[in-house]
């Protein structure tokens, strides 16, 4: 008998007709009675809500939740709110913009296994808009639902399934698990990402945690792409509204990554460790706001001797980091200003500061001034020190395990280390992402 497993759907501005698409084709695809589906309307100018409220009046399983708020949710929380008003304990999460291929659900539990330890992803066909990649296969069967070529798709799909091509390492939307997996050692995504990068931090704590992210190719979805996330027609580039769209899409995934870097101390999706950082800086010449901001973010704490220097940095930061994410899911300041206190992560002014010198037991505190550090802005050890710093620390503590304690000279910089205790390991806690879902009543 095959386990029940709730499907989880998010669609927003301009997604109907892809929502749509993708119920019809688990309606088609899987054994549809047997599961549930909830779908999280965070935003809606096409009637979806009605028009789901006539889709399902035949179809009891399918539950919805409209976000009345005036203001995105964003995918980071809505999975979470999805995941915790699932009634079954498999869950599995689908973006409005797929179309799922024939038996989705069986090839999906398969490779589950029913396994805790799982977190399972389905292949992705898409279009050639984005590269070419080895988790992925490049084919078009059109770009929008008017156009995709369902029955050429499923043929595709069930020759690939006849491959049985074996288990690879992976993840990306779509994914499948254990609901208790997904709060109990993961607790959902991290919101201080607004609107990308949460994925590639989801994928450091995977591993981390000791989970096995796999991908099946026997269970597989087409995929329009970034329809959720950029809006429908991203990929044209002879239209002005699109082109603007873009870009505040491009400088918002540019400000994700600074926080990324913040949290972690580096881009990428392994695991590596983070020791705590406090840079002071000595503004003993003019000083240069764009070259504080460019390194701001590589470092936990940052001390200013000059009030009116830290009050500008800190609001350049903060204005950086939400202006344009702002700009790009329409947010109001007003908005935002009510908003704030629900994401994680902490503003410049939580760690931007003023003073003569830190407390000198710090872990690890970094010295420079402001002349030096504009003067060989293009030093390459500067360079290599302000974006592997954490790197660097890691090295020398393991050529010296018991003998690291001690002050370094760097490029431009004093470098006096106290301790060096991985502070990523902090970001394992899964009690830190959880939030109250019950307030979300999908019916």
């Amino acid at each position: 008998m095959m386990q029940p497993i709730s499907f989880c759907i998010t669609t927003a501005n301009n997604e109907k007709d892809y929502v749509i698409g993708l119920l019809d084709s688990l309606v088609a695809n899987t054994q549809f009675s047997k599961h549930e589906v909830l779908v999280l309307i965070d935003s809606d100018n096409q009637k979806t809500y009605e028009k789901l409220l006539e889709y399902r009046k035949d179809k009891s399983n399918i539950k919805i939740h409209k976000n009345n708020t005036g203001h995105r949710i964003g995918y980071q929380k809505n999975i979470s709110i999805l995941f915790g008003n699932a009634s079954n304990d498999v869950v599995c999460y689908l973006q409005s913009d797929m179309v799922v291929s024939p038996e989705f659900d069986k090839y999906f539990l398969e490779a589950l296994n029913g396994n805790t330890n799982r977190v399972i992803t389905m292949a992705r066909i898409e279009p050639p808009i984005h590269p070419a990649s080895p988790e992925k296969i490049t084919k078009s069967f059109g770009l929008t639902p008017d156009e995709f070529q369902y029955d050429e798709f499923m043929e595709f799909a069930k020759n690939l399934t006849k491959e049985n091509r074996p288990l690879i390492y992976g993840h990306f939307a779509p994914f499948g698990l254990y609901k208790e997996t997904y709060f109990n050692k993961l607790g959902g995504f991290d919101t201080r990402f607004r609107c990308s990068r949460e994925d590639s931090d989801f994928i450091i704590r995977l591993a981390a945690c000791g989970l096995d992210a796999l991908e099946t190719w026997n269970a597989s979805v087409y995929h329009y792409t970034c329809v959720s996330s950029r809006g429908k027609g991203w990929y044209k580039n002879d239209d002005k509204q699109v082109e603007i769209t873009n870009g505040w899409q491009g400088r918002a995934d540019g400000e994700e990554l600074k926080r990324f870097i913040r949290k972690w101390g580096y881009f990428g999706h392994e695991y590596k460790s983070k020791y705590q950082t406090h840079l002071f800086v000595d503004i003993n010449a003019a000083p240069d706001l764009g070259l504080l901001a460019g390194i701001e973010p590589y470092f936990d704490n940052i001390l200013l001797n000059e009030e009116p220097v830290k009050n500008a940095l800190v609001n350049l930061v903060n204005y950086d980091s939400h202006y344009y994410t702002n700009q790009r899911w329409k947010y109001t300041q007003q908005d935002w200003d009510k908003l704030r206190l629900t994401f994680m992560g902490k503003d410049a002014e939580d760690k931007i500061s003023v003073g003569l010198n830190w407390n000198p037991d710090l872990d690890v505190i970094i010295e420079t001034d402001m002349y030096t550090l504009s003067k060989e802005r293009d030093n390459k050890e500067n360079i290599d020190f302000i974006s592997n710093s954490n790197a660097i620390l890691d090295n020398l503590k393991n050529s010296n395990p018991n003998n690291y304690k001690g002050t370094y000279k760097i490029g431009s910089f004093k470098i006096t280390v106290n301790n060096l205790l991985d502070f990523n390991q902090n970001h394992l806690d899964n009690k830190q992402y959880l939030f109250d879902t019950s307030e979300y009543l999908f019916k």
